[in-house]
């Protein structure tokens, strides 16, 4: 099935929302899954910033994974700030391993640490 996608297409690009329940139903947080060289890549993983550490980007991390395993992908791929330390916790504690570093990635000059795991996810906290 990955092999279907056509990596130069906004097709091969899927939202997930995480949502409150009740009558708002308001946004509370979104993932953006596309693909790099074979595997899944995990885009962006966004939680509003006043309801972090309560599990919604655990949530959504997972139902990434779950949602590159049905589309066939072995391995999920990302790329994240070194100074976030938050994230490469919570990347770290869901098997992802550091692959590698790109240098100066960001705007600012920062670097990205690459970092994939198998398919699925394991949460190793």
């Amino acid at each position: 099935m990955a092999g279907d996608f056509d990596e130069n297409s906004s097709a091969g690009i899927t939202y997930l929302g995480a949502f409150a329940t009740g009558p708002s139903q308001a946004l509370l947080g979104y993932a953006v899954l596309g693909r790099e060289k074979g595997d899944g890549l995990l885009m962006a993983l966004i939680v509003r910033p006043e309801l972090r550490r309560r599990g919604i980007g655990s949530q959504l991390l997972a139902a990434v994974g779950d949602c590159a395993s049905y589309l066939g992908f072995d391995r999920l791929r990302l790329r994240v700030r070194r100074s976030n330390a938050p994230a490469l916790a919570l990347y770290k504690g869901m098997s992802f391993a550091q692959r590698s570093v790109s240098r100066k990635y960001y705007a600012n000059g920062e670097d990205a640490i690459v970092m994939s795991a198998r398919l699925p996810l394991k949460a190793t906290l």
